[in-house]
């Protein structure tokens, strides 16, 4: 029955509340965080990585291309001096060197001045004498240049410089031009590709800034990690315990709903669920209530009779047996509509479709009811605009009790004389439209709302005296539903109420 069924749905929904609650202490904003850390770690380490290998290869490079341009600059200033003196012999014979080269070029492009290169030769050769280590020279400065080129004519004899380089060595060339015509060429040894006291300085200094600039990232990420964490688990710590409560029975708990997000849609979520289970709880109590009160009416009567028959107050009489007989009926009948609503709620009530005439299956059910009718001075009409066959594929026993119901519902709630209208038409939806609509008395809007609920019955004017189990119209739900039908209560314009039935051509198959 319904009761049971929400027993299991309370139970099932606390274990899994108290799953959600366990696995989500603590460890949420720790995970969060660690994530967020260990994402802008990775991040860090492969952009370091990148920069150091960067860094290497592009030192490496930029020292080159700086030779080079060191190289053209003084092929020029040699070219300059030549095209003064007149020729490369003749500034050789004025006294102008190498040396003195080496120290215009120093002065003009801002390099380390050449008596500082004899000292620091003096100290390498002293050093170098006492026997201690001499100072390793920085590969790019001018003193390792000086070391590093030559001058040689067109015929490739050496002019200035040191001695002739070994042919193993690679050379760079570029020339020395007097008048335009080239008359000699300058001729250095490229760089030497491991590394060397200035690059070492400079990666160790981009490598410190690097770790420098990551550990800053890595604090920062921590701070920011801890803080998002907490602005996301601080709501779902809020669910956490609204989520307990309502596993407690505290169907009256609710969350603030002021967020947006993926998170706020959670706490709307958990609202309505405690709304819904709220009513759900409210539905249950008055079901009991409802029941036991539909039960213990017609057993009082039972009981009341068979102790008159006891007692002698009443004699044992075919009468007296009918008495009992239709008091044991109607508590039958009450207790199979409880029995195919429980049933209905647990799956779907089962049918057998068949291929029907709607037509006159409908003018079937209306003739059952004319007697009836006829007898509390009701005028009950039936208007069938559809096409001479309509083959229909529904559960002929269902809609049979569906549409009686309907119509036994119409013409027990309606004051004489009254009329009862059933309308029948096809949609273009392929659907079969049934109206029934009766006159005053008519109900509230809010009971309006509530006449599908099982056992619910509108006061004053529709009172139990008028009979009924009050759960007709919750088995026309029912029905409605395992035909993929809909089934609706408005107000009509007669003065009572229209009962709006709509169903489905061919959604059944026979079985």
């Amino acid at each position: 029955m319904q009761m049971c069924g929400d027993c299991e749905v309370s139970t099932i929904f606390k274990t899994h509340l108290s799953y959600l609650i366990h696995s989500m202490k603590i460890r949420l904003v720790h995970k969060q965080a660690l994530l967020l850390i260990a994402s802008v770690l990775v991040t860090v380490i492969a952009m370091g990585s990148l920069s150091a290998w960067n860094l290497r290869n592009g030192f490496s490079d930029f020292l080159a291309a700086r030779d080079i341009e060191r190289l053209e600059q003084f092929a020029e200033l040699v070219s300059v001096s030549a095209e003064r003196s007149g020729s490369i012999e003749k500034m050789q014979a004025q006294g102008t060197g190498l040396h003195e080269l080496l120290h215009e070029f120093a002065r003009t492009h801002g390099v380390a001045p050449i008596r500082a290169i004899e000292d620091a030769i003096s100290g390498h050769q002293i050093k170098k004498a006492l026997g201690l280590k001499p100072p390793q020279r920085p590969i790019d400065s001018i003193d390792a240049f000086k070391d590093r080129i030559a001058v040689y004519n067109k015929e490739g004899r050496l002019i200035l410089g040191s001695p002739s380089f070994s042919a193993s060595v690679p050379t760079i060339d570029r020339p020395i031009t007097v008048n335009q015509q080239v008359v000699a060429f300058v001729r250095m040894t490229t760089l030497k590709p491991v590394p060397n006291e200035v690059e070492y300085r400079f990666l160790t200094l981009q490598y410190k800034s690097t770790l420098t600039v990551a550990i800053l990232l890595l604090l920062s990420a921590l701070i920011i990690a801890l803080w998002i964490s907490k602005q996301w688990v601080k709501p779902l710590l809020e669910v956490q315990n609204a989520s307990e409560q309502i596993a407690q029975g505290k169907f009256q708990t609710r969350l603030s709903t002021e967020r947006s997000d993926e998170i706020g849609d959670a706490m709307r979520n958990i609202n309505s669920m405690a709304s819904s289970l709220e009513k759900l709880e409210a539905s249950r109590r008055q079901w009991l209530a409802d029941m036991s009160h539909e039960l213990r009416t017609p057993l009082t009567v039972l009981k009341g009779e068979i102790e008159a028959l006891q007692d002698g107050v009443i004699k044992l009489s075919p009468e007296a047996l009918i008495s009992l007989r239709e008091e044991v009926v109607k508590i039958n009948a009450l207790v199979e509509d409880l029995h195919l609503l429980a049933m209905s709620d647990l799956k779907a009530l089962p049918c057998y479709f068949e291929e029907l005439d709607a037509k006159k299956l409908i003018a079937n059910i209306v003739q059952r009811f004319q007697r009836q009718a006829n007898q509390k001075g009701l005028k009950l009409q039936c208007q069938l605009s559809v096409n001479p066959e309509v083959v229909v594929h529904w559960d002929k026993q269902r809609i049979e009790q569906l549409i009686g119901n309907l119509i036994d519902n119409s013409l027990r709630h309606t004051d004489a004389p009254g009329n009862v209208i059933l309308k029948v038409k096809t949609t273009s939806h392929q659907t079969v439209l049934i109206s029934i609509e009766d006159t005053a008395p008519s109900v509230s809007t809010k009971d309006l709302q509530r006449m599908f609920e099982p056992l619910f019955r509108a006061d004053k004017s529709r009172v139990r005296s008028t009979g009924g189990s009050g759960l007709g119209l919750a088995i026309c739900k029912q029905i409605t539903k395992s035909h993929h039908g809909n089934l609706v209560a408005n107000i009509s314009e007669l003065g009572g109420i229209k009962m709006r039935l709509e169903l489905p051509i061919n959604f059944g198959t026979v079985s």
